[in-house]
């Protein structure tokens, strides 16, 4: 069978993985999804300003002490730039090195990794992995850090956190621990990521419960459902990325109740990213559980025939989008939105789909919200009757239906917040390793943080490593191992992709 909103053939080559992500990062109007602490440019100036001025004023006071006319104008423009900083809302600014990579907070960057070696180095070899500075920091502040590092004596943390102690620095504190290490989340992850399964499961029986109620005409109890949008609103608020992550399970056996949780999950992450209230994430959730289940009124040999549909057929798979608003209808929610997105989520946002709309209407943009949703996560699951699509691939065919059958900027947002090689991709490095996509990097699309599973020549790890694509080889500037393939998890020997996640 086949149901997908938009196709892509005869349309051209699909964009590659560098374009899609050059598109997703440009802004679209209206939208305002959160890729990364440093969106704006305006942010990502003032973060390199504060990283220039401070490897400018290190490297003056090597010439110069601090009382120097040009060390304290450099001085003076770091304690700015962190400042300013706190205008946009930072009231502290972290700079981490991971791997020998320069990062503030998560954003990574290269160039200056390759340029400010030297102050990378000093600071390692001073024991301290992570700078932080406060939001107020004076000039002052800022000439205490600078002599520490140029204190040969000073080899470790403790001296380091004593040296700045005894000067009463408040606007600066260092760490040992980059806030990009890991290991100590570990065990909150898993909380989490058990918590998070725990919902999902309570939510597939939940959605089997309404299923059967309305294949039997009985009046839908949609409470469960409601209970299970706001457990995932909760896990979502501590961890989108195992909230996010559970969209990688694809039970073949519940297809349609997998599939409706998947969108769910998809839905929330992609409202919760453009800004939606808690109230609207409540109604965007219960909607996007709902939108397909007018197909309980459709012949269940029609829905998973595996040849193309007669055009007889087509006509009672399209009814599925009017028979699902008029069964929303009958128990008469107060939120109107669950039958409005299940009426028109197949109206694409040309509105050339189905059913035909009103006379100068337009697609709800929760019903935009859930279209591309659903489209996704249809392309990425193995069907009777069809392959799955790579997600990277997928998420191709999305960008290129842009303001044909999906919304530019909701289209855009969803590829900005899954990234090119969205979570359980599986995929090959440059070096012929295998390995899972852990977690999305916004700043860097292109460059996800990955779990190795298998070396160059196929040998399984005992344990999986996590690699970040973000870091870089300090000699080249280029990043020490990169994607070049995205293939099936079947091929790589991985059944269970959620376990790495």
């Amino acid at each position: 069978m086949t149901d997908t909103p938009y196709r892509p053939e005869n349309e051209g080559p699909l964009a590659s993985p560098a374009q899609i992500a050059a598109e997703a990062a440009e802004p679209s109007a209206g939208m305002v999804a959160v890729r990364a602490p440093f969106a704006t440019p305006e942010k990502l100036g003032r973060a390199r300003d504060m990283v220039r001025t401070l490897a400018v004023a290190y490297a003056n006071a090597a010439l110069y002490p601090t009382t120097h006319p040009l060390v304290a104008s450099s001085l003076e423009d770091l304690a700015a730039a962190v400042n300013d900083l706190g205008e946009f809302g930072f009231e502290a600014v972290t700079l981490n090195i991971y791997k020998k990579t320069l990062f503030v907070e998560n954003q990574v960057f290269p160039e200056e990794s390759v340029t400010y070696r030297k102050l990378i180095e000093d600071l390692l070899a001073r024991g301290i992995s992570a700078v932080t500075f406060a939001r107020g920091l004076t000039p002052a502040e800022g000439a205490t850090l600078i002599e520490l590092l140029g204190d040969p004596r000073i080899t470790d943390i403790q001296d380091a956190r004593a040296f700045l102690e005894t000067r009463g620095v408040s606007g600066v504190t260092v760490a040992e621990t980059s806030s990009l290490d890991e290991a100590g989340n570990e065990a909150r992850n898993k909380e989490v990521r058990a918590r998070a399964r725990e919902s999902y499961d309570t939510g597939v029986t939940a959605m089997r419960d309404i299923e059967a109620q309305a294949k039997l005409g009985r009046a839908m109890e949609v409470g469960s459902l409601q209970r299970v949008v706001e457990s995932m609103l909760d896990n979502l608020l501590q961890d989108p990325a195992a909230v996010l992550g559970l969209t990688a399970i694809k039970g073949h056996d519940d297809y349609t109740l997998n599939h409706s949780l998947n969108v769910c999950i998809l839905a929330l992450s992609l409202g919760s990213a453009l800004g939606l209230s808690a109230e609207e994430l409540h109604s965007l959730g219960l909607a996007a559980l709902l939108y397909d289940i007018g197909k309980v009124r459709i012949p269940e040999d029609v829905l998973m025939k595996a040849g193309p549909l007669t055009a007889e057929e087509w006509q009672l798979v399209k009814r599925h989008t009017e028979e699902g608003a008029d069964l929303l209808k009958r128990i008469q929610l107060a939120d109107k939105m669950p039958m409005i997105v299940a009426y028109e989520h197949h109206q694409r946002h040309d509105l050339m789909g189905y059913p035909e709309p009103a006379a100068g209407a337009e697609q709800h943009l929760f019903s935009k919200i859930v279209g591309v949703c659903d489209a996704y996560d249809a392309m990425t699951t193995m069907r009777p009757f069809r392959r799955e699509i790579r997600p990277d691939k997928a998420l191709a065919v999305l960008m290129q239906g842009r303001g044909k059958a999906y919304d530019p900027g909701v289209t855009k947002s969803l590829v900005a917040m899954l990234g090119i090689y969205p979570m359980g991709a599986v995929v090959k490095l440059d070096d012929g390793t295998v390995a899972v996509v852990y977690r999305v990097n916004n700043d860097d699309l292109l460059h996800p943080r990955v779990k190795v599973l298998c070396d160059p020549v196929g040998r399984w790890l005992e344990s999986p490593e996590v690699l970040d694509l973000r870091v870089i080889n300090v000699e080249t500037g280029l990043p020490v191992s990169a994607i070049v393939d995205c293939i099936p998890a079947v091929e790589a020997g991985v059944d269970d992709i959620w376990q790495y996640l």
